[in-house]
């Protein structure tokens, strides 16, 4: 019996199924070349990760590049490995001069393909290294490690290295980091029922309806053995007695004592439900916690998949302090992310000193919440320059309406500490729409609001956020308005500023904000020469030519304070 598949050519579902997962990244993340993905922000100097495997397991590979995790991923064909052109294009895209680490599963294809993809990366003067993951207890002994597949433990294996690469200044270090999280991590899996592959919708192998494959891989090679269909509890108790038999029958790590911490992972291999996954769960945390084994952190649902196939996994990552500092970074991307575990230090993000001085790539939370401070207090100064300037098109109020919002966000953002960089340009964003009043309240207020919805748990305000924060902005302030560039609007400074963002997403943020403040006054000035056909200065008709727009005067103004800020 045919699968059915909601698609449009069988043979194309990789490269579309690829152009949607970037539009679901909402411009974190762009395709490169043939069949590869890439982060928009990797700082200069940075060791790069590069992730990659078979599609048709999503989210996974190409779900785990974002932030705090992979800088790229190249994708192959259903269940195939991406091929030596693809691998070549997303080595060059991700490498920042720092050197590139491949890191992905223990199959023939993907290390033919990768190899062959080095040694063309090796010609062109980059330097890779690679670290394979062969994370499943079924398909070899300890003794045989090399020789097995990788399966569902590289969603913690590529979140740790991922955390590493942010600090680490050698190649060779986040190998070594990369081979230790690969050494603490075993998987075990079962089945039930077949995946099957689009281009032919048949399944990928059969099994008696009473049976349940134990061991079995992603694809659905043979494991350990065909055992009969039994309970969740049963099932459970089985999988990880063969994980902690492993642990214990392995010299190279130690076996799994009480007062250890894993992290565990129970992974839907597409058709399971949550409802199964939680059960097993249910049951995993109950003879972990008899053997005194600590969780430290858990992560349950379908992230490692074999599109319907009927099955889940088993993975446990046993911790050290090392691997630990590196769990707790907080990471985001399509296919799994997470906030700081509550008390944890971050290893990469070491608590911020009193006075907020920028330094790095980006602004920590600290020093945007001074920025923004900075961008009112510059502000008010400017009362009297906005007064004249909207007296010249309008009623003359926008200066005063400036400095009373600006006032009620002094006010807002004084005293207060934050955790996230997004949390102080919402409470900027509701200030000013609270105590402006008019249409100028919404439209910056909704200026910072947008950037506070994007940045939503980030701790680093970095180019790329700050080019997302600005399209959305763009958008809302048009939706809600209909002003458009060109209308003699607050928008002909900040739609060129946008859009310059998004050009120079690589750059630290501090050459960034220097582009994004020189479009918005570019553009401030252009309105000059525009009719206003907006606001109260559209009965003016030509007679505003010859005026710069009070509300981009604003946008230029607020853009150089954060530039000087950041530049300080």
């Amino acid at each position: 019996m045919l699968n059915k598949k909601l698609v449009n050519d069988p043979l194309k579902v990789a490269d579309e199924l690829l152009d949607g997962l970037v539009e679901a990244y909402d411009g974190e993340c762009v395709k490169v070349g043939r069949r590869s993905i890439v982060k928009t922000s990797i700082p200069h100097g940075k060791v790069a990760l590069l992730v990659g495997g078979g599609s048709g397991h999503e989210p996974i590979y190409h779900g785990l590049v974002g932030r705090n995790l992979a800088d790229g991923a190249a994708c192959g064909d259903i269940f195939a490995a991406p091929t030596p052109d693809i691998v070549l294009e997303a080595t060059r895209a991700v490498n920042r001069g720092n050197g590139v680490l491949y890191l992905y599963g223990n199959y023939a294809g993907d290390v033919m393909n990768f190899d062959i993809g080095s040694e063309d990366a090796r010609d062109e003067g980059i330097d890779v290294r690679t670290v394979l993951i062969w994370d499943d207890v079924c398909s070899a002994p300890p003794t045989s490690k090399s020789k097995r597949r990788g399966v569902a433990g590289l969603v913690p294996i590529v979140k740790l290295v991922g955390a590493a690469s942010q600090t680490v200044k050698s190649l060779a270090d986040l190998e070594r980091i990369a081979l230790k999280a690969v050494l603490h991590t075993r998987s075990v899996g079962v089945s039930m029922s077949p995946g099957s592959i689009p281009a032919t919708g048949k399944p990928t192998f059969d099994i008696d309806p009473n049976k349940i494959g134990l061991g079995m891989g992603i694809h659905g090679e043979p494991g350990v053995a065909e055992i009969p269909m039994t309970t969740a509890d049963d099932l459970t108790g089985k999988m990880l007695d063969l994980i902690f038999k492993d642990f214990t029958e392995d010299g190279e790590v130690e076996e799994l004592r009480a007062g250890d911490e894993i992290i565990f992972f129970v992974n839907s291999l597409g058709a399971t439900t949550m409802m199964e996954c939680l059960i097993a769960l249910r049951k995993a945390k109950q003879l972990l916690n008899a053997r005194g084994i600590r969780v430290y952190d858990t992560i349950v649902g379908p992230l490692v998949t074999c599109q319907e196939m009927s099955g889940l996994s088993f993975s446990v990552t046993k911790l050290d302090a090392e691997l630990k500092g590196y769990w707790n970074l907080p990471c985001e991307s399509v296919c799994y992310s997470k906030m700081e575990t509550p008390g944890a230090v971050a290893v990469s993000a070491p608590a911020p000193a009193a006075a907020a001085v920028p330094s790095g790539p980006g602004l920590g939370v600290n020093e945007v919440h001074e920025m923004l401070r900075q961008v009112a207090l510059r502000i008010i100064a400017a009362e009297p320059i906005l007064t004249d300037a909207d007296r010249a098109l309008g009623d003359g109020d926008h200066g005063l309406g400036m400095q009373r919002g600006m006032e009620a966000v002094l006010e807002a953002l004084g005293g207060r500490s934050f955790a996230t960089v997004d949390e102080p340009f919402t409470e900027m964003g509701r200030a000013m729409m609270s105590s402006m009043g008019g249409a100028s309240g919404v439209v910056f207020g909704t200026l910072f609001r947008s950037a506070g919805r994007e940045l939503k748990g980030r701790s680093v305000l970095d180019a790329a956020g700050l080019a997302v924060s600005l399209q959305a902005a763009v958008e809302s302030i048009q939706q809600r308005g209909g002003a458009k560039p060109g209308d003699k609007t607050m928008l002909d400074a900040l739609d060129p500023a946008a859009r310059r963002a998004a050009e120079v997403v690589s750059l630290p943020l501090t050459e960034a904000l220097k582009a994004v403040s020189d479009a918005a006054t570019a553009g401030m000035e252009a309105s000059r020469n525009l009719i206003a056909t907006m606001g109260r200065a559209k009965t003016l008709g030509e007679r505003s030519i010859g005026h710069p727009d009070a509300g981009a005067v604003s946008i230029a103004i607020i853009f150089q304070a954060m530039r000087d800020y950041a530049n300080q």
